[in-house]
């Protein structure tokens, strides 16, 4: 049992609470708990968990998770170490996944920035066009396919230095595509051919 390290972690999950940073401060609370192991705390570490358990509870995430606050007993510290690694684990998996709703309006706004670049494409106007598609490009997260819808569109209008901008950007995010990599070598020859 490190009391001190205990007692460490436990003030810097009081820290994050404050700095409402309620997955680290979880991390903190059960990494002290394991420390004190399956023993009962010591006495003079008890107001600490006492503390920090109460500012956990006291956080909206928690609130959102839970409506009733957890007391501390001592001798029931692997009951509180069970439960807050659920929880953080939980969470942890939340903060990685992106929600429904959130990955269809990114996606939207990726299809939207996409077709209105190709509109502009449509009218001769390659800078917009441009403009449009690095816009759609923060909205990216794994649709490989992007840069190459983006890049055929570009080829299409005969931009092929800015269609090869853009199978450059997708072959950096994922160097083993195939498709990216022959469109990037026709892009390269249209070009070429095009001097």
């Amino acid at each position: 049992m490190n009391i001190r390290k205990a007692r460490e972690d436990l003030g810097r999950a009081r820290t994050c609470v404050q700095r409402r940073d309620f997955i680290r401060a979880l991390y903190l609370f059960c990494s002290a708990l394991k420390e004190t192991g399956a023993q009962a705390a010591p006495p003079d570490l008890r107001g600490d968990i006492r503390t920090t358990l109460a500012d956990l509870c006291a956080d909206p995430a928690y609130k959102k998770e839970y409506s009733q606050a957890l007391s501390y007993t001592p001798g029931r510290e692997r009951d509180l170490l069970i439960f807050f690694s659920k929880l953080y684990k939980q969470l942890q998996g939340a903060e990685d996944q992106e929600d429904y709703e959130s990955t269809l309006k990114r996606k939207l706004n990726l299809d939207r920035a996409i077709s209105d670049g190709k509109s502009f494409l449509a009218q001769g106007k390659a800078s917009d066009a441009d403009a449009c598609f690095t816009e759609g490009l923060k909205y990216y997260k794994n649709e490989i396919a992007a840069f190459a819808i983006m890049a055929k569109a570009m080829m299409e209008a005969s931009e092929y230095a800015r269609a090869l901008g853009y199978l450059k950007k997708g072959l950096a995010e994922q160097s083993g595509n195939q498709e990216l990599r022959r469109l990037a070598e026709e892009c390269a020859r249209l070009r070429a051919a095009k001097k």
